[in-house]
């Protein structure tokens, strides 16, 4: 059965306002563990156990469910639905999946957030367990084309911008040759697809738009181009002794600053076992949120670091920190071990993949 993509099975939520319609509404409900089903008051007595009968309009109803869901899936005329949500909806970004589902369960059509949100996913999955047909719109999807928002999304992207993804998206559905670029990801799945130039260089050779996963800030191109920024980088640290939070905090933004790289990027910290106690540490990786792991001597001097220290060896018996940590998360060094003020700091790259469900 397909996956139900970002979707959680319990954060969904199914309505039906006819008797035809319950009948449907409680197979989706039974495919999808957990959802709450809402039914119209007159048929509360037809209703199964743990159904929620409403008596307002389905308009009004909304007002009260909208933001307790992730999902909405409406058995019911598209047009009724279309002008309940009209004034709840926001932005692509932000809001819930909505599928309309024909009376006798034969056709699942998503209407909102198709990719961001999972309704097309989540259509898939419903016609899948129901024996319908899942009848998607999105452009991408009808052409066979991969979708970039979708994508970033997959790989958990931060994407700065989301501007020119209706330009780069458009281009993708009209068959326009689009180029794609990685430092972090590989791309080679998206040979397949006779729109996509893979580049081995984030400029626009020969395409009329880009996607470009990168770990690097976004700069001007001229074609439309979308950047996303996956959590790819691994942050290496050694430090002084009671070295505090704010120096931590300023040299480590600078220095990612100074090379050009996306701070959304970055995905851990790692530094030395003995370092498990340093406050100024452990402080900032709770302030940014990210985790911190911590390496013990035998793993860390294994690592071929470029920078061995012999000065370093006699203080604390570790050849490295910064640059051995980095390698034992299993990243490439991009940036060997800097000097700055009471830290040493080294970056790397995670290798990341496409996932398969991500594409069409």
């Amino acid at each position: 059965m397909p996956e139900l993509g970002p979707l959680r099975p319990e954060r969904v939520a199914v309505y039906t306002l006819t008797l035809p319609g319950l009948t449907v509404a409680e197979r989706i409900a039974g495919a999808l563990p957990g959802s709450a089903l809402y039914v119209a008051e007159k048929y509360r007595t037809l209703a199964p156990e743990g159904a929620i009968p409403f008596g307002e309009p389905i308009k009004e109803l909304l007002r009260r469910t909208w933001a307790l869901h992730d999902g909405h899936v409406f058995v019911m005329a598209a047009g009724i639905v279309l002008r309940a949500i009209a004034p709840l909806i926001l932005d692509k970004r932000v809001d819930p999946a909505v599928l309309v589902v024909d009376l006798k369960g034969r056709y699942f059509v998503p209407l909102l957030a198709g990719h961001l949100g999972g309704a097309n996913p989540l259509a898939r999955h419903l016609a899948e367990a129901l024996g319908g047909e899942a009848v998607l719109t999105t452009g991408t999807d009808a052409v066979g084309a991969p979708a970039p928002d979708l994508l970033a999304k997959a790989l958990g992207a931060r994407v700065p911008d989301w501007g020119p993804l209706k330009e780069v998206s458009a281009l993708l559905v009209d068959g326009r040759p689009v180029g794609f670029f990685s430092d972090c990801v590989d791309l080679a799945p998206l040979r397949r697809y006779p729109m996509v130039r893979l580049l081995d260089r984030p400029e626009p050779q020969g395409v009329e738009g880009m996607v470009l996963f990168t770990v690097r800030k976004a700069f001007p191109l001229p074609v439309p181009a979308l950047f996303a920024h996956p959590k790819a980088l691994v942050l290496g640290l050694g430090c002084n002794r009671g070295t505090p939070l704010e120096e931590i905090r300023e040299e480590v933004f600078r220095f990612l600053e100074e090379g050009g790289f996306a701070w959304e990027s970055l995905a851990l910290l790692a530094t030395a076992e003995l370092k498990r106690d340093e406050a100024g540490l452990l402080a900032f990786a709770e302030e940014v949120g990210l985790p911190l792991r911590f390496h013990p001597k035998e793993v860390l001097n294994a690592q071929p670091i470029p920078n061995p220290s012999e000065a370093v060896f006699r203080h604390t018996g570790l050849w490295g920190v910064a640059e051995a940590a980095v390698l034992a998360e299993g990243a490439r060094l991009l940036v060997e071990k800097a000097k700055r003020g009471n830290l040493t700091l080294a970056l790397g790259v995670l290798p990341l993949t496409l996932p398969e469900e991500a594409l069409p």
